[in-house]
């Protein structure tokens, strides 16, 4: 049984409630989110994927292999201010429903995005990859970068950066969010 049957996430649009969908990830690195929004997207084509790193990639290849890695954050914030815009653009035109692929590591983060869905006229079900420790997020992580680099994983963590992004992660708590339990 996959991720998508496991969730039974209501991603469908209906006659009572005919607002588009915005499946908002939530999770730090290695948890899972690209994975469940990949697999929306290949069930269900009419969601489109909004992903910060796939932004980076499509614009300007892979990290430390097609430009150097102190460009980054210029890229990333680039990113960011397109993902912002084709959001708004995708729920003014209401024709696509939408997977948005990131962190949303603070409260402030994911009320900015629940905001800007709501005042569009959309619906947003926000899902949290939780998981079971450290470790078991290091261990996804290593696991992923023997599998090979991608666009979703070309900046290598090391175990120094995911203290860092460990101890900023602000995990949601009755925000409405779906929890998933990542224990492997």
């Amino acid at each position: 049984m996959d991720i998508l049957d496991q969730l039974q996430l209501p991603l469908s649009r209906t006659r009572e409630d005919p607002r588009p969908v915005v499946v908002m990830t939530c999770g730090i690195a290695g948890a899972g989110k690209s994975t469940l929004s990949k697999a929306i997207v290949a069930r269900h084509p009419s969601f489109a994927r909004l992903s910060i790193d796939s932004i980076v990639h499509a614009k300007h290849g892979l990290y430390g292999t097609d430009y150097p890695p102190e460009i980054l954050d210029e890229y990333q914030d680039e990113a960011d201010a397109e993902c912002k815009r084709t959001l708004i653009d995708l729920l003014d035109r209401g024709e696509r429903d939408i997977v948005l692929d990131r962190a949303l590591y603070s409260r402030e983060d994911r009320d900015y995005f629940k905001k800007v869905v709501e005042e569009k006229g959309g619906r947003w079900i926000l899902v949290f990859f939780r998981p079971a420790s450290k470790d078991v997020i290091w261990n996804r992580i290593q696991r992923r970068r023997e599998a090979g680099v991608n666009a979703d994983s070309a900046v290598e963590l090391t175990p120094e950066i995911l203290d860092g992004y460990w101890e900023g992660f602000e995990n949601p708590e009755g925000e409405g969010e779906v929890v998933v339990d990542v224990t492997e």
